[in-house]
């Protein structure tokens, strides 16, 4: 049960990172000068810890043991 939940988890982040990504794209898009490059750096440092985050839950549901 407990490698279903994790698994789900990281399916979950997985789905909403997407969706912000999606969402907040155009405002990134809007931006301009030094702002752009600050905010778009932090955008891809959270898009990949959330990836990375979802990732592993999954992986982790999936290879995990039951001792």
């Amino acid at each position: 049960m407990r490698n279903i939940l994790l698994m789900a988890a990281g399916a979950v982040v997985i789905v909403l990172t997407v969706l912000v990504m999606f969402f907040w794209h155009q405002w990134l898009v809007d931006q301009t000068g030094s702002a752009r490059f600050a905010i778009g750096l932090a955008g891809r440092a959270f898009e990949f810890g959330a990836l990375y985050g979802g990732s592993w839950l999954c992986v982790r549901g999936w290879n995990g043991r039951t001792a």
